[in-house]
């Protein structure tokens, strides 16, 4: 990581925000925590199962979908205490503003403290202290619910739900006391969701499920099908579904039900 790459045009970039949870509900933030430096790039890593075919040959090269694997993220962070590398123009943003995906959690009563890493760093003039706060949230065992916390980062558009799996420190500059001034930390990040959510999703996403819309004013039938069931041609079974007589006549506001796929 460059610095005249981390401190060149960032100006007015929110910073960003991880924020701890006691559990997967998302409803008891204890601790929101700054980060010094935005991050000038970040690794995110999507992975998929696949298992040999039941029965084939043992030479054989056919792959069987087993599922997905929870997403990771990797992020280097900078902790400077040199004084030799100002924090920028970027802007600390609103620890009650951490809305996440559109769930029902009024962030406006958030509770909880924020932690600043400028503020440590400028009333320490090390890193140390920073930098075993940040560790300290992210992975010690907490005593009510006997496991870490759970995290949540905000950055702009990105966002991401999920524990941290590791961290490695590296210091790279030291006062006369000995004391850290500059460090890196790279922290990873593996995503963890809740059942509830996971059944959420699923029944927003699958085709094997009733459901209704609500007709658009550029819907038609057979967008609506391949949309849902991958098949234009399904727009007869929306038809009769809804008892549609002709079924180019939708209105904007119309319910229309979307039957389950026949298997």
């Amino acid at each position: 990581m460059s610095l005249t790459d981390i401190f060149s045009g960032l100006g007015g970039l929110e910073k960003l925000k991880i924020t701890a949870f006691k559990d997967l509900d998302w409803n008891r933030p204890t601790k929101t925590y700054v980060v010094m430096y935005n991050p000038t790039s970040y690794s995110s890593e999507v992975k998929t199962k696949w298992i040999p075919e039941e029965g084939a040959s043992p030479d054989g090269k056919e792959l069987q979908f087993k599922g997905n694997t929870s997403d990771t993220a990797s992020f280097e962070f900078l902790f400077d205490a040199t004084g030799a590398s100002p924090p920028g123009n970027d802007e600390p943003g609103n620890a009650a503003n951490l809305a996440y995906l559109g769930d029902a959690l009024n962030r406006d009563k958030i509770s909880g403290t924020e932690i600043s890493a400028i503020d440590i760093i400028n009333k320490d003039k090390h890193v140390d202290r920073a930098i075993r706060e940040f560790i300290a949230m992210a992975s010690t065992i907490q005593g009510q619910t006997h496991s870490a916390n759970y995290l949540q980062i905000n950055w702009g558009a990105y966002q991401f739900r999920g524990v941290m799996t590791g961290a490695t420190v590296n210091y790279k500059l030291f006062n006369s006391a000995g004391l850290p001034i500059r460090a890196t930390v790279t922290a990873n990040f593996e995503e963890s969701i809740s059942r509830d959510e996971q059944a959420a999703e699923a029944a927003r996403e699958s085709p094997d499920l009733t459901r209704q819309r609500v007709v658009k004013s550029n819907d038609t039938l057979p967008l609506m099908a391949q949309s849902v069931y991958d098949d234009p041609l399904f727009y007869l079974e929306l038809a009769k579904a809804n008892k549609l007589t002709n079924f180019r006549r939708l209105r904007a506001g119309q319910r229309l039900i979307l039957p389950p796929v026949q298997k």
